[in-house]
C-alpha cells in the first residue's frame, strides 16, 4: 500500500515491528472501516445513480410517448385516446388506419410531417409503426421521412405486442431503443399499431453511464486515498504511546486490580486517558466488592425463604406466596386448589435405614413431584415429611385439576424409591381444599385442607380426600365431633 512507507520506519525491521503494534493493528483496522465505508456508500451511489438513470429513462420515454400522442391527434382528428387513471394517455383507438393513403388525403399530412413535429418536441427518434395479420410490426416512416420496413420487437415482453403505454427496450431494426410505445387498437380492440419514441439508443445511453460510473468511481477512489492518509498519519501521531495503558487495561480485564496505572501526571489527552483507566480499576474494585455484597445477600435470601434440603419453598415463604395468592383470588384474576401433603411410613425409613435415607428420599420425593406440576403451581416443604402445593385453576374445572394431579402423585410416590441399591416404599396422603368455596382467608383454607388430609389418612392413606362440607375431625379435649 502507499500508506505504509509513509507510517513506517527506514528499515525493513522497524517496519516489521511497527505492523506487529497496537498502532499498526489499529491503523490497518481503521483504515478498513474507512475504507469498507467508502465501499458501501461508493456502491450505494452508484445504484442510486443507475437506478435514477434508468427512472429517469423510463420518464423520458412516456413523456416523449404522450408528445408524439398528442401531435397525432392534432393531424389525425379521427382518432380519440384513451386515458387512465392518472390523466396519461393509455393508448389511441381509431376506426380507420392511421398512415395510409386515405389518411394522406384526408389530412394532407404526410406521416413524416406528424412525426417530425414531435420529432422536433423530443429531440430524439420517433416511428410511426403498422402492424400485420401475423403480429409483425413494422414501421411505416420515421420523423425523416425514411425507415420505412424496419421490424420492431420488444425483448422485454417476449414477443407480445403492448396494448396500452409501454416503455423499455425496443428492437428497432438491427439497433436497440429506449423507447415509450404507444399502441394504436381499432375500435373492436384490434391491435394495428402505434408510435414509437425514442429515448436513445443503447450504445450512446449506456456509453453515458459507464462514463458518469467512471468519473464518480474515480472521484471516490481520490476521496478514499486522501481519507486514507489523514487518517493513518492522525492515528500515528495518537496512538503512538498508548502501549503501557493497553497492558494496564489487559491487567485490568484479568482482574488485576493491584496493577499500577501511569501517566496520571500528564496534563495532556493521554494523562486523562490514565486517570480514566485508574477510575476505572477503582470501579473494577468496587464492583467487585459489590458483587460479593449481593451474591452474599442472595444466597442468605435464599436460604431464608428455602428448605435447605429439598431447595423447595419453606414454610414462611409458602405462607407469604399463599396470602399473595387469596389477595389476588379476592379480586377475581384466579383460583386455587390447595392441598397438603403427607408422607406415610417415612417414620420407618428413619428408623430402619437411618435419617440420610430419609433425607434421599424427601428429595426423590421433591423430584418426583416437580415435573407434574403445571407452570404456575408451587410445591414447598412444611417440614418434616409434610408438603403443601397450592394448584392455579384456570377455568371451572377446579376439582377435576385437583384430582387428576392428586391420583399423578399418588401413583408416583406409589413406585419404590431406592437408597443404597435396596428398595424403599413409601406412601402419600393428599388432602384438598379448594378456594373460594372452601375459605377465602388462609387460616380455613389451611384448615379444611388440613381436615381432608386427616380423613385421607384415616380412611387407609395412600389416597386423596377432597373437602366437604359436614367433615369432622374428633377433639381429643372431650372427643366431641367439630364440623369445618
Amino acid at each position: 500500500m502507499l500508506i505504509l512507507p509513509l507510517l513506517s520506519h527506514h528499515t525493513a525491521a522497524r517496519e516489521l515491528s511497527w505492523t506487529r503494534s497496537l498502532l499498526g493493528r489499529i491503523t490497518v483496522f481503521v483504515l478498513a472501516s474507512v475504507m469498507l465505508a467508502y465501499a458501501l456508500g461508493a456502491g450505494t451511489a452508484l445504484l442510486i445513480m443507475v437506478r435514477g438513470q434508468s427512472r429517469q429513462w423510463d420518464h423520458d420515454a412516456r413523456l416523449y410517448a404522450q408528445v408524439a400522442s398528442t401531435a397525432l391527434r392534432g393531424i389525425y382528428t379521427f382518432v380519440s385516446v384513451h386515458i387512465d387513471q392518472d390523466g396519461r394517455v393509455g393508448w389511441i383507438e381509431t376506426g380507420r388506419p392511421v398512415g395510409d393513403d386515405q389518411s394522406i388525403v384526408t389530412t394532407g399530412f404526410m406521416p413524416a410531417d406528424v412525426l417530425a413535429l414531435a420529432s422536433a418536441q423530443t429531440g430524439q427518434d420517433v416511428w410511426l409503426v403498422t402492424a400485420d395479420e401475423a403480429g409483425r410490426i413494422t414501421s411505416l416512416s420515421d420523423s425523416q421521412g425514411q425507415g420505412s420496413g424496419l421490424r420492431f420487437s420488444f425483448p422485454d415482453r417476449q414477443g407480445q405486442s403492448p396494448k396500452r403505454l409501454f416503455t423499455g427496450w425496443t428492437k428497432v431494426g438491427s439497433t436497440t431503443h429506449f423507447a415509450g410505445f404507444m399502441p394504436i387498437l381499432s375500435k373492436e380492440g384490434r391491435f394495428m399499431g402505434g408510435l414509437v419514441a425514442s429515448v436513445g439508443s443503447a450504445e450512446a445511453l449506456l456509453a453515458a453511464r459507464n462514463q458518469a460510473l467512471l468519473t464518480l468511481t474515480l472521484l471516490m477512489i481520490v476521496t478514499l486515498a486522501g481519507s486514507a492518509l489523514v487518517v493513518a498519519i492522525a492515528l500515528r501521531h495518537a496512538f503512538r504511546p498508548i502501549p503501557a495503558l493497553t497492558g494496564v487495561l489487559t491487567a485490568l480485564a484479568d482482574n488485576d486490580t493491584g496493577v499500577k496505572i501511569p501517566f496520571q501526571e500528564r496534563t495532556d489527552e493521554l494523562g486523562r486517558l490514565a486517570m480514566a483507566i485508574e477510575k476505572l480499576r477503582c470501579a473494577v474494585v468496587e464492583r467487585g466488592q459489590l458483587r460479593q455484597i449481593g451474591e452474599h445477600a442472595a444466597v442468605m435470601e435464599h436460604r431464608a425463604h428455602h428448605d435447605s434440603l429439598t431447595g423447595l419453598p419453606n414454610r414462611a415463604h409458602f405462607t407469604a406466596l399463599l396470602d399473595t395468592a387469596l389477595e389476588r383470588m379476592a379480586a377475581g384474576s384466579a383460583t386455587y386448589n390447595l392441598m397438603l401433603l403427607d408422607l406415610d411410613r417415612f417414620k420407618e425409613v428413619n428408623d430402619t435405614l437411618g435419617h440420610a435415607a430419609g433425607d434421599a428420599v424427601l428429595v426423590d420425593v421433591s423430584r418426583r413431584i416437580e415435573p407434574l406440576l403445571s407452570a404456575d403451581d408451587l410445591i414447598a416443604r412444611l417440614g418434616g415429611d409434610e408438603f403443601a402445593l397450592l394448584q392455579h385453576v384456570d377455568g371451572n374445572d377446579g376439582v377435576q385439576r385437583a384430582e387428576r394431579l392428586a391420583h399423578a402423585i399418588v401413583a408416583s410416590m406409589a413406585r419404590p424409591f431406592a437408597y443404597g441399591g435396596s428398595p424403599v416404599s413409601i406412601g402419600i396422603s393428599i388432602g384438598i381444599a379448594s378456594a373460594p368455596e372452601d375459605g377465602a382467608e388462609r387460616s380455613v383454607f389451611l384448615k379444611r385442607a388440613d381436615l381432608a388430609l386427616y380423613v385421607a389418612k384415616n380412611e387407609g392413606r395412600g389416597r386423596f380426600a377432597l373437602h366437604r362440607p359436614g367433615m369432622t375431625m374428633p377433639v381429643e379435649s372431650d372427643g366431641a365431633a367439630k364440623a369445618a
